[in-house]
């Protein structure tokens, strides 16, 4: 018993720091400095690498494995595009999509790729993906709902220059579910890698490969955007306004994904992976009260569709 509570205690404070750590990126000094979400996401790979080596201290030996390099890269795109996701749609819907993207994408993969993968029973796991993906679907419908409502607009995205009004704020939203649907895809990808480590390379063995793997894509996927396009002006690192924030974005979503790997070996997938997937309601809570991202009519169809993600999650788990 006592096993379990911890194990349910950890993946709790990783659902927190999960649905917490792209609040930064929204803060009131970030939008009015107009920081690119590029340029953020690469402050907070900074901050994540850095905190994966500290896994050193924890496992005392350094085990290399290229497929570290793997997760770095779908992290960097994920995060990249969940960044862009929030400045576009707000946390409490872009958590929401990308959250249950991940699930579907993370399930189907472990399936294909992952040795152990099976399930036991095939309609439970087609029901739970079925509910999954219409609670996604609403969760759009409610961001979509709660902006037309009340004609709210975040600050303008630095790669996006549309017509003001109504037709830029669906164009807009159309962009920020597009990018959360992107983060979701290559975020239920991003630790999939590790299962096909040696043994010595998991757990939190694995940080330090995923670290350099990190480091060597983050710059990459932030410069090639500006080399792609004539049209753009290569944005400031804005070390002042951005570094702080978002290193402290990327010390909050690696604690979160250490204690996710640790809920893991204590109770098990089943259980650990729903738990942590409470953070789509952090993050409503962070949208609603901190930036007045939903209200009304829209906040009830969000909660209950953030529940629709959560039963569609729970019916995926007990279906493995």
């Amino acid at each position: 018993m006592a096993s379990v509570a911890i194990g349910v205690f950890l993946a709790v404070l990783a659902a927190i720091c999960n649905g917490t750590f792209t609040i930064f990126s929204k803060m009131e000094a970030v939008r009015r400095a107009r920081v690119d979400p590029l340029i953020f996401n690469f402050w907070a790979c900074i901050g994540i690498a850095v905190t994966s080596f500290l896994a050193l201290i924890f496992v005392h030996k350094l085990v290399f494995t290229p497929l570290g390099l793997l997760s770095g890269l779908f992290f960097v795109v994920s995060a990249a595009n969940a960044y862009r996701a929030v400045r576009l749609i707000g946390v409490s819907v872009g958590t929401g999509i990308w959250c249950g993207t991940a699930v579907v994408v993370s399930f189907l993969a472990g399936l294909i790729f992952d040795p152990h993968g099976h399930v036991r029973s095939l309609a439970l796991a087609i029901i739970g993906m079925l509910i999954l993906l219409a609670g996604i679907c609403s969760l759009a419908a409610a961001g979509h709902m709660g902006r037309v409502a009340t004609g709210r607009e975040d600050e303008l995205d630095t790669l996006l220059y549309r017509p003001s009004g109504e037709d830029r704020i669906s164009d807009n939203f159309t962009h920020g579910v597009i990018a959360a649907v992107l983060a979701g895809i290559l975020g239920g990808l991003v630790m999939l890698p590790m299962t096909r480590a040696k043994h010595a390379a998991r757990g939190l063995t694995y940080l330090p490969s995923f670290a350099i793997g990190v480091l060597i894509f983050a710059p990459i996927v932030t410069v090639i955007p500006y080399l792609s396009a004539t049209s753009r002006t290569w944005p400031p690192l804005n070390p002042k306004v951005a570094s702080g924030p978002g290193l402290v974005s990327g010390l909050i979503w690696n604690i979160g994904n250490a204690l996710s790997i640790l809920s893991i070996l204590y109770v098990g997938y089943t259980v650990a992976y729903p738990i942590m997937q409470c953070g789509i309601f952090v993050a409503g809570l962070w949208g609603m009260f901190l930036f007045g991202e939903i209200s009304g009519n829209a906040a009830s169809l969000f909660w209950g569709s953030g529940a629709m993600v959560l039963i569609g999650i729970v019916l995926l788990a007990l279906a493995k």
